[in-house]
């Protein structure tokens, strides 16, 4: 009985063995579960492969389902396909309308067992905004950086305290002033070595330009001014031509 036991637990554990085994190779990719491409532009999906010093990768593919449809990409086709670092990367260059759907990578290791992962890719209708920032920066210097405890950053605009965390950059040492108005700007950084002040004056680039936008309004007025007298003046000789006549 024994014996019997012994056999059913050993033919148990080979039966279970690829359960255990399965899986060993993951797969994931760099970007996440989805990505945005305008047409025109080159794709590019990476997928990072994590296995065991013992573990084999024997064959990579790619496949691309949109609309139902599923295609194998190879880095054979068309020529703006290819494959690269070890099939692990996907390149598409002047991406159109079909290339556009859910990718899946799957990965193949020696023993026959198989991973994979997915990402949708989208066609994106507007590019991406980019916002310009204007940024001042607060640096201590090199002989004043070695102190015991970290430097508190604060900022002054005009002489007022700045509050909005939405302008502070790194821990404060920084400030955007993309949307702040002001001239006078002061950076406070209070440490174990004591408090040092920083000034940064920026002049009102308004000043010049108020300047000569009422420059040309002064011009258009003037210009208005001088219409409206020569049309009175017109009119004022018809009218005394006509009672001339009369």
């Amino acid at each position: 009985m024994g014996s019997l036991m012994l056999v059913w637990t050993l033919s148990a554990a080979v039966i279970l063995m690829p359960v255990f085994l399965d899986g060993a190779i993951s797969i994931h990719f760099k970007t996440g579960q989805l990505l945005n491409v305008a047409l025109g532009q080159t794709l590019v999906l990476e997928a990072v492969f994590e296995k065991g010093p013992d573990d084999k990768i024997d064959m990579v593919t790619w496949d691309r389902e949109s609309k139902g449809v599923n295609v194998r990409l190879s880095g054979t086709q068309g020529g703006r396909i290819s494959l690269e670092k070890g099939d692990a990367l996907l390149r598409i260059t002047n991406v159109s309308e079909e290339d556009f759907g859910v990718y899946k990578v799957t990965v193949t290791d020696s023993n026959g067992y198989q991973q994979y992962d997915t990402i949708e890719v989208r066609k994106i209708e507007k590019p991406a905004r980019v916002l310009a920032k204007r940024v001042l920066e607060c640096v201590l210097e090199k002989h004043d950086m070695m102190q015991w405890d970290t430097p508190q950053f604060s900022w002054m605009i005009d002489g007022i305290t700045v509050t909005n965390e939405t302008t502070l950059i790194a821990n404060g040492s920084r400030l955007d002033i993309s949307e702040v108005k002001g001239v006078n700007y002061t950076c406070v950084i209070k440490s174990s070595l004591g408090t040092v002040m920083t000034h940064y004056e920026i002049p009102k680039e308004s000043e010049s330009q108020v300047g000569c936008c009422k420059g040309l309004i002064a011009v258009i007025v003037a210009v208005a001014v001088a219409a409206v007298v020569i049309v009175i003046g017109n009119l004022g000789r018809q009218k005394m031509q006509k009672q001339k006549k009369e």
